[in-house]
């Protein structure tokens, strides 16, 4: 060991580009022309030591300013994960401009550090207006962005400007003392070779570290297995995050199996074998002396005997043919699945039309029976849910309209792009179109926005977007729901045959102020009285065209006498994440310390109502946006197989499974809720709701199997977007 470590002190000592930070000048004279050359060799060489320092501080330094301003600590793991992983990529830049000539290193120099200085600047940006970090893959929508945000983007830069500032420090310093801290010619070739294995090195140290985390979504989980931007982000720095994000984006994510350590399940959702953890307590107590005598006169109804919602589908078949491992593990999964039953709903909606809604960043805390009748009238007198959460999948519309439309779920905002080219044979447009419906999916925003262009057709739609068809509506940010319903509803309401429409708003877009927001200011006077700060007032100004849309609808269908025989259907793609923590809190109620760990931010509201309808349907039990496609679908009596959603059919005997991946700075992923109670994967807490009972081995035991349950559908749902599975099943 002692001769190990005298060989390294031998190499330091003779490395010029170290060695010359500790040499003491030559006496020189006075002309600066006499400085010797072995001088001149002695800084061109300290400045060589600055300039492969330089780098690796400066990313270094840029992390934790970006770490501090957004999430406001930084633990020690991570502060260590950061240094590691800056090094390594200062370094690896460093070793890599030494190697090129000296004009093209001085080049690749000042363009990579502004490219990365953009990177940080852009997402800390992003990160402030969305509450998460953008993906890679939607990197080439930000000049639309930049268009069509332009005024939240101006003002999250002006209320922002210290912490952007602190982060342009680095580059402006480069540019600045430019002379000083680039090489002034190429140093040994051992040097070069030294700094791109200083970078692997240290590379290696952090991935080991990181590997020794084999916890439950720990930071080997994100960093091997599952890509979170969020949960990147936050653990390993934003560079490290974009970098897996690439990776994961090129070569896919390898999902670890999580019946790998189950053994057989015991789930009460996907299987038959009973729940043989949670029980719940009587809810009413018989007393044996009030019972009253029992005539053998009576004679108990005879239980109806409902069918499965499931397709004539050969999963024996398609297993034995199977050569691919991924799809044959799915096949095996679904066909394991119990299928819901048909029930006293079913059909209820057959032959009827459809209005389906998805309301940008709606909150059910903004209807209000004198200021928003029709939508109070929809919410309180059709099926009302009483427990109904929307999850923040990818913090994106895009990922909250894929899942309302679909069933499914996506974590990047890349997936209606993505499903462009796939089979989608249970979105409502695909359903209804087999049945002979005219179907349409209208959105007062640029049609080619998220590539709505290729999914919406690909889901059963004519699509008719600004850009794409969509005329009448005035030049605004955001642009109006009210002037879109007026301009749509001639396409459908005067058909002789049934209908669908399809509507994505965007009037309750953020940003949420009376500056920013053309829909704010358009009806401020008719929030002017609500005892709240101006950006909530401003937010429910603009929802309130939601409010304007839906009555003009209702009273065209009702002239048209169509609105007995028309559904509506509406749910949120999130919640107003663009409000500042304060006045999300004013909002939902709810107190302002860790607001974004409480699970009641993402409760939210959904309506399924017809002028038909007697009386309102209760719901009591949790669920979520996940639920809508089976249980629309099961109420207009559509043939579809309920093993091959991630939701279920909620008036059903199934039981709903909420789960929420709030995908932002908290790190609240993969939480859920069910009828028994709630699960906080973040506090690692399972909450028994109250009449239900189990001992700590009991509850251990269920938590670890809803945890599988929720990575299977993780899994699963993925693999149906990814590899285009519906198309494998229905060949």
């Amino acid at each position: 060991m002692k001769e190990f470590f005298a060989r390294i002190g031998e190499f330091l000592r003779r490395e010029p580009n170290l060695r010359a930070l500790f040499a003491a000048p030559e006496a020189t004279s006075a002309s600066r022309t006499a400085v010797s050359q072995t001088e001149r060799q002695r800084m061109r060489n300290r400045r060589n030591f600055f300039f492969f320092l330089f780098y690796p501080l400066a990313v270094f330094y840029m992390e934790v300013v970006f770490h501090f301003a957004i999430y406001g600590e930084i633990p020690v793991k991570t502060l260590v994960y950061l240094a590691l992983f800056s090094f390594a990529c200062g370094f690896l830049l460093s070793g890599i401009a030494l190697l090129l000539p000296l004009r093209a290193n001085r080049v690749f120099t000042i363009i990579t550090f502004t490219i990365l200085t953009l990177l940080f600047e852009s997402q800390y940006i992003y990160f402030r207006i969305f509450n998460s970090p953008y993906r890679v893959a939607t990197m080439g929508m930000g000049g639309a962005a930049i268009r069509d945000f332009r005024s939240m983007l101006l003002a999250e830069i002006s209320s922002a400007w210290f912490a952007i500032v602190l982060l342009l420090l680095p580059l402006i310093y480069l540019l600045s003392h430019r002379r000083d801290y680039r090489p002034a010619f190429a140093p040994t070739f051992a040097f070069r070779i030294y700094l791109l294995v200083a970078a692997l090195l240290l590379h290696l140290l952090a991935v080991g570290i990181i590997s020794l985390d084999r916890s439950d979504f720990g930071d080997r989980y994100y960093y091997k297995n599952e890509f979170s931007a969020a949960e990147a982000e936050r653990r390993f720095g934003v560079l490290t995050s974009m970098r897996l994000d690439v990776k994961f984006m090129l070569f896919g994510e390898d999902l670890p199996d999580p019946d790998d350590d189950l053994g057989e399940s015991v789930n009460p959702f996907e299987t038959k074998t009973p729940d043989p953890v949670v029980t719940m307590a009587p809810s009413v107590t018989t007393d044996p002396a009030a019972t009253t005598e029992i005539t053998e006169n009576i004679v108990p109804p005879t239980p109806v005997e409902y069918g499965d919602n499931v397709m004539d589908i050969d999963f024996d078949t398609l297993i034995a043919n199977e050569t691919d491992a991924d799809i044959l593990a799915a096949h095996k999964y679904f066909s394991s699945l119990t299928p819901t039953k048909q029930n006293e709903y079913t059909g209820m909606f057959k032959g009827k039309n459809l209005i389906y809604i998805t309301l940008e960043g709606f909150s059910y805390k903004t209807i209000d029976p004198e200021r928003t009748p029709t939508l109070y009238k929809m919410s309180t007198e059709g099926i009302v849910f009483k427990n109904f959460y929307t999850s923040l999948w990818g913090g994106s519309t895009a990922t909250g309209e894929y899942t309302s439309m679909t069933g499914l779920f996506y974590s990047s905002a890349q997936c209606l792009q993505m499903s462009g080219d796939n089979l989608l044979p249970f979105t409502m447009g695909n359903q209804f179109t087999k049945l002979g419906y005219k179907t349409y999916a209208f959105h007062n925003h640029d049609y080619n926005y998220y590539k709505r262009n290729e999914s919406h057709p690909n889901m059963g739609y004519e699509f008719i977007a600004i850009g794409n068809g969509l005329t009448g509506l005035s030049d605004a940010w955001p642009r109006s729901d009210y002037e879109m319903a007026v301009a749509t509803l001639p396409y459908y309401i005067n058909l002789d045959t049934p209908f669908h429409a399809y509507y994505m708003t965007v009037s309750g877009h953020a940003n949420y102020s009376f500056y920013g927001n053309s829909m704010s200011k358009k009806h401020q006077d008719v929030v002017a009285n609500l005892d709240c700060s101006d950006n909530v007032k401003a937010y429910h100004a603009c929802q309130y065209e939601v409010e304007l849309m839906l009555a003009e609808m209702v009273r065209q269908l009702e002239a048209a006498g169509k609105l007995e025989d028309t559904v509506f259907v509406m749910s949120t793609d999130h919640y107003p994440y663009a409000l500042s923590d304060s006045e999300l809190a004013e909002l939902y109620g709810l107190p302002e310390a860790d607001i974004h760990k409480n699970f009641d931010l993402l409760r939210n509201g959904c309506i399924i109502w017809c002028a038909s309808m007697k009386e309102p349907i209760i719901v009591e039990e949790p669920c979520s946006s996940l639920d809508i496609i089976p249980t629309v679908s099961n109420l207009f009596g559509l043939e579809y197989d309920s093993r091959l959603l991630m939701g279920v059919d909620v008036l059903s005997d199934a039981v709903p499974l909420v789960i929420l991946n709030q995908d932002d700075k908290e790190g609240t992923s993969w939480n859920w809720i069910n009828k028994y109670g709630e699960y906080n994967r973040g506090t690692k807490t399972f909450t028994p709701y109250e009449g239900f009972s189990a001992t700590e081995e009991e509850i251990a035991a269920y938590v670890k199997q809803m945890n599988a349950v929720v990575s299977r559908k993780n899994k699963y749902s993925r693999m149906i977007l990814e590899k285009d599975y519906y198309r494998y099943v229905f060949k």
